[in-house]
Formats: structure tokens, C-alpha cells, sequence
């Protein structure tokens, strides 16, 4: 009754980037989700639409999508125009919602906007939300002029170092992420809370009946099925689980790759799965939306990340009681627990990752306990409820702050 009364004191606005289907995105409609049934009323806005949206809105969660952003912060003038007419869109829904909370995900320069909405309401509560120990701009994040690499670094960091006095929080979704942000920006340790990413349980479940699954999905009922959900760039690393599959092959020629997802290296894997004669034991199968059914009738799920944040997919992949293979790096091994819940490897060692996999393939009994312990973990670490409720909290210990 307590947490109730307390939740029912929160309009909260979830603010991303886009509705892509993706794993900051499914962070948005998972905390949206339970925020709400919580009692804490929640909207979701975005930049641009996506698959999600329609997958909100049936979960009865108001979504808008504001005008987006196209010029660069270098053409000043249509810049600014932009930043304004996002503002004023922000501010419009804060008002008719009467918005307690605002939190931000993905956004980068679009959180200027959302900082200039204090200015009208000093009592907002702002927190920027943080993906990847790696977040500063990269230069894969820039279609053209990777020129400009340098001086968008700057303003960024500008951004975050003249921010850090006004925002009411950073939500680190992994200790490395916490750890990435203090030494990007400095002293703002105090300001940092860790909040894991998690997924909705109900949702995510082993299968009882993987044959008849498969044969629902149309996937061989014989095969030995590795799931991999990820984008297609190079810090996913799904070149090195093509490498490995050309020795894997050769005792398990029955195994069958699952890649989930798309991006600008799609062609290039798919150049190499040919190259190596692998299209019979790889699929591509490009986004898609039945991601816990094609979970449920797998036997594993890797991912050879080069470094993570705290990658969702993984976390779904446990909530489905899978057993993992991933790379030993920043969020994953946060959440794998290594010869438990599943084994990590070595970043971009092909040959530690076909060992993980041979083994597991080899003893698929362990490969079933590990899975096992991996859906208790999932329970216990990264429910959406326990996400939510932490959320929760934080909002409270930062309103009676600014009170």
C-alpha cells in the first residue's frame, strides 16, 4: 500500500531517441510498462517512429512522436530552430500531463532541449540514462563528414560537463557504464546511480515443446539452434561467430545460426557466411518482432560482443533459460555469471569461442542446468518489476533532494 501511495505522486515522460526495435528502445517500453502498473502514470515520446510504438500504445501508454532533428549543430541558426521546436513540443506535453519526471535514453545532443525544459519548471526532475561503457560519439555514429568527429566529441562533452549541475541524475546501467561516465565527465560520482537493465518475465519463457515451436516457426525440429540478437556493427562482433562456425561445422553439422537483426554490416556477414560455405548452418533473419518465441526454440544464445553496455538481448536470452556464451566484457559479464549461468570468452578469440560452443553442443545436460540457473538469475537480478521499483526510489530520494 505504502509503495502505491508513494508511485501515485509521479507523471513520468520516457524520452528516446527513436522506436526502432532495439535494446535501449525495449528498455523504454519495459520500465514504461511497469512504471505504470505501478501507479507512477507514464508517457513515452520520441524522435522518430518505429515498430514499438504500435506495441506501447497496446499496452494503453501514450506515445508521441516530436519533430525530429536534421541539421547539424555546425549550421547554427536551423540548429537552434530545431532544438526550440523540439522544446516547445516537450514542453506542451509536460504541461497537459503535468510531467513530474523526465528521463532520457539515446538521445546525445537532443538532451538540450529536454535541459531547457527547467527553465520554465525548476521543480522537473531530469535523468539521462546511459547504454554503453563506450558512449561517447564514435565515429560509426556519423553517416558523413567524420571530419567533424573532433569537434562533436567537444560539444558533447561541454554538454554533459555544463549539464552536470542542473540534471538531477545519470542511471548507469552497469558498473562499467557508472565507471565510463566519471571519467568522461569528472567528480559527478555522487550523481550516478546503477540501475541494471531487465526484462518482463512474463514474457520470456522456456519452451516445453521446442518441436512443435519450431515447427510453427518453420525451423528444422532436429537442429541445434543458436540464437543471436543483435545489431549488425562491428562492436557486436558477429564476424567471429561466422569464423568459428566454419571448424564448428565440421562436428555438428546439423547446428543452425539464428542472426536476429539488421545494420550497415549486414552485407558484409552475409559476403562471408558464403565465402565459407555456411549457408546451410546460417540464417539471416532480419528484425524481428517474435523475439521470445524464436528464443524459446533455441538451445543457446551467444554474443560476441568487443564491449557492452548491459546488453538486453542477453538478459532476454536468460529470462528464457538459455544457456550463453559471451564475451568477457563490461556489462556481459555482469550479468553472465561464468561457468553458472553460462561461459565467457575472450573478446575476438575465435578459437575460445568454438570451445565454449563445442561444449556446450557436446554436453547438452549442462547446457540445460546452466540454462536453468541463467532464468533464476534472471529473476532474481533483472525482473522489470525490480527495475521499475529502483526507478522508483531514485525519483523519490531526488525529489526530497530538490524539496
Amino acid at each position: 500500500m505504502q509503495e502505491t501511495q508513494t508511485n501515485q505522486n509521479f507523471n513520468v515522460m520516457q524520452v528516446v531517441s527513436n522506436l526502432d526495435i532495439g535494446g535501449g528502445q525495449e528498455v523504454v517500453r519495459t520500465l514504461a510498462v511497469n512504471l505504470n502498473e505501478m501507479g507512477a502514470r507514464t508517457i513515452v515520446c520520441a524522435f522518430e517512429d518505429g515498430p514499438l510504438q504500435e506495441e506501447i500504445e497496446q499496452e494503453g501508454i501514450p506515445v508521441f512522436i516530436l519533430p525530429g532533428r536534421s541539421a547539424s549543430i555546425l549550421s547554427l541558426p536551423r540548429f537552434i530552430r530545431e532544438m526550440r521546436s523540439n522544446s516547445e513540443a516537450l514542453q506542451e506535453l509536460i504541461d497537459i500531463y503535468q510531467i513530474d519526471v523526465v528521463q532520457t535514453h539515446l538521445l546525445r545532443v537532443l538532451n538540450l532541449p529536454v535541459m531547457s525544459l527547467l527553465r520554465s519548471k525548476p521543480s522537473l526532475l531530469v535523468f539521462w540514462t546511459f547504454q554503453n561503457a563506450r558512449f561517447s560519439l564514435r565515429e560509426d555514429h556519423l553517416q558523413s563528414g567524420k571530419w567533424l568527429l573532433k569537434p562533436k566529441r567537444w560539444v558533447y562533452r561541454l554538454l554533459y560537463l555544463k549539464a552536470a549541475d542542473r540534471v538531477s541524475g545519470y542511471i548507469a546501467v552497469s558498473e562499467e557504464v557508472k565507471k565510463a561516465l566519471i571519467d568522461e565527465i569528472g567528480s559527478i560520482g555522487d550523481k550516478v546511480s546503477v540501475i541494471f537493465n531487465s526484462v518482463d518475465l512474463r514474457r520470456y519463457r522456456s519452451s516445453s515443446d521446442k518441436k512443435a515451436l519450431r515447427d510453427h516457426l518453420g525451423l528444422d525440429k532436429d537442429a541445434q539452434i543458436i540464437s543471436v540478437i543483435a545489431t549488425f556493427k562491428a562492436q557486436k562482433g558477429q564476424r567471429y561467430l561466422i569464423e568459428a562456425a566454419a571448424t564448428l561445422v565440421k562436428d555438428f553439422p546439423n547446428m543452425k545460426i539464428l542472426f536476429v537483426g539488421d545494420g550497415e554490416l549486414r552485407g558484409e556477414l552475409e559476403a562471408k557466411t558464403k565465402a565459407l560455405n555456411l549457408d546451410n548452418n546460417i540464417e539471416f533473419l532480419g528484425t524481428r518482432q517474435d523475439v521470445p518465441e524464436l528464443l524459446a526454440a533455441s538451445d543457446m544464445f551467444v554474443l560476441p560482443s568487443l564491449w557492452e553496455g548491459l546488453p538486453m538481448a542477453l538478459v532476454e536470452a536468460m529470462a528464457s533459460g538459455l544457456p550463453i556464451v559471451a564475451t568477457d566484457v563490461s556489462g556481459s559479464k555482469q550479468a553472465v555469471v561464468s561457468g553458472e549461468t553460462g561461459i565467457l570468452v575472450p573478446p575476438g578469440d575465435v578459437q575460445e569461442l568454438s570451445n565454449a560452443i563445442n561444449y556446450l553442443l557436446s554436453n547438452p545436460e549442462i547446457g540445460e542446468k546452466m540454462g536453468a540457473a541463467a532464468r533464476i538469475r534472471a529473476d532474481e537480478v533483472f525482473s522489470a518489476r525490480k527495475q521499475a521499483r529502483d526507478h522508483l526510489d531514485l525519483y523519490s530520494r531526488s525529489r526530497q533532494i530538490k524539496n
